[in-house]
């Protein structure tokens, strides 16, 4: 019973054992970083009791953080355990009911879920109880426990469904969730749990067809690829083909358009949601800058530094494959980073929509430095992916990857600020800067070349060639 999601279980401890001895330095490295960082979101939540401002984080907010939170990644598991994964194609072969085999890959997520968010919150128990702040710890785990089961099935059906060829079936979880947004009673959510439980199981016994389309569109998109054309546009070709029938880069289109609304309402109103009205003063030509940044900072997370590092972490089914072809490691690269290209497109509205808010005479800064931020990321994450070719998506990873570019990006974002105000001529600097971003990006992509050599065998090695 359950083998499925001891396997699946089995795989994940494996994999993040394996990434432990190969190095250890860098994983202290992440968990130091996520201690950390929850430490000082409870002390948020401790600044918002204390000082009287506009905006008010409370119990409830945290609720709905990590219900979304939970929401998302349990469609990102399901979807790469399940839809694209070609393991599953074994598994759905042998005498197990195929129902069965995929309720147990259910089960895997909902439980990795749990462990997590046990994990995580005890972290963040204990850093309020250091705070000093008062709480029912009992009351509240079971509620939140109940949050993280509603999320994990509501997460889950919107994956099957979305995938699913009768698309209209995603409906009923769509209404559901407005009504939480709308609400915003956490309490709702738990007594609507039931709801979420009928919805998943009817979800997972169509979910076989949800893999079935994918594999179909597979099929015919295949088919199509006849042509031969060079090694740097094949891998072009096939990235950019997965971020479209992934719908990913539709994905980042919409994400962006959203942060460029988000950033610029706290462009305008933020001081006074945040900050209280006797200290605004002092943060007036602060604050706004904080929020273009943050913006910025959001949209090159999800456009940049996500692609950069799955380009390489998804090639888990295929790395064996790239471990003995005869191509050179830069070539490889190249390819893959090319197809950052339409990433950086589908990044773009968040500049107009801005300008709305900003003003067009901020036009120019606001675009060199998402142009500068999008080329700081690559660079960052360019060659942790190539190191961590072929293993699973880690979510410790992509998080310590981002709150290393927040730091680098903040420091950078005071200094062009100083000089877009003070230099008479700020673009000349502005260029060369940009310009010293690309001799960094060749740096960053033949280090990342020497990472890969260590992991081809010898006779295959052609950078030497």
């Amino acid at each position: 019973m359950f083998e499925t999601t001891k396997i699946i279980l089995k795989n994940n401890t494996r994999s993040l054992l394996s990434k432990l001895k190969d190095t250890p330095l860098l994983y202290i490295f992440f968990t130091i970083m996520i201690i950390s960082s929850i430490f000082l979101f409870a002390f948020v939540t401790l600044y918002f009791q204390i000082v009287e401002t506009n905006f008010k984080l409370n119990i409830q907010d945290v609720f709905f953080m990590v219900f979304f939170a939970f929401m998302i990644k349990s469609s990102f598991d399901f979807y790469n355990l399940f839809i694209k994964s070609q393991v599953v194609t074994y598994a759905l072969s042998t005498h197990n009911k195929h129902k069965k085999t995929i309720k147990e890959i259910f089960f895997a997520v909902l439980l990795t879920n749990i462990i997590i968010w046990f994990s995580f919150s005890t972290i963040y128990i204990i850093s309020l109880l250091f705070l000093r702040i008062n709480i029912n710890y009992p009351d509240l785990y079971i509620f939140f426990i109940l949050g993280v089961i509603s999320s994990t099935c509501l997460g889950v059906s919107i994956c099957i469904n979305f995938f699913s060829k009768l698309r209209l079936r995603i409906i009923p979880m769509l209404i559901l969730i407005v009504f939480y947004i709308f609400l915003q009673e956490p309490l709702f959510i738990v007594m609507t749990l039931p709801l979420a439980l009928l919805h998943i199981i009817w979800s997972l016994n169509k979910a076989k067809e949800s893999y079935q389309n994918i594999r179909r569109k597979e099929r015919i998109n295949n088919a199509s690829q006849n042509k031969t054309i060079s090694i740097v546009s094949a891998i072009f070709y096939k990235e950019t083909t997965i971020f479209w029938r992934d719908k990913i880069l539709i994905s980042f289109v919409l994400t962006s358009a959203f942060t460029g609304l988000g950033a610029g309402y706290l462009y305008i109103y933020g001081d006074e949601l945040f900050i209280p009205s006797s200290l605004r003063f002092m943060y007036a030509e602060f604050l706004p800058s904080m929020f273009i940044f943050l913006g910025v900072f959001v949209v090159v997370i999800y456009t940049a530094v996500f692609p950069s590092l799955i380009l390489f972490l998804n090639e888990e089914k295929t790395f064996w494959i790239i471990r003995h072809i005869p191509i050179k490691n830069e070539k490889l690269i190249v390819g893959k980073i090319s197809s950052l290209i339409l990433c950086f497109i589908a990044g773009l509205p968040f500049v107009p929509i801005m300008i709305i808010f900003v003003g067009i005479e901020n036009l120019l800064y606001l675009s060199w430095f998402l142009v500068f931020s999008y080329l700081a990321s690559v660079i960052i994450a360019l060659p942790i992916g190539a190191k961590y070719i072929g293993k699973k998506s880690d979510i410790m990873l992509l998080y310590s990857v981002t709150m290393i570019l927040l730091i680098i990006l903040g420091i950078s974002s005071f200094i062009s600020v100083y000089i877009w105000n003070n230099l008479p001529s700020p673009i000349i600097p502005s260029i060369l800067i940009i310009l010293l971003e690309f001799v960094a990006l060749y740096i960053s992509v033949r280090i990342s070349d020497k990472i890969l050599m260590f992991k081809k065998p010898t006779s295959l090695d052609l950078n030497n060639s």
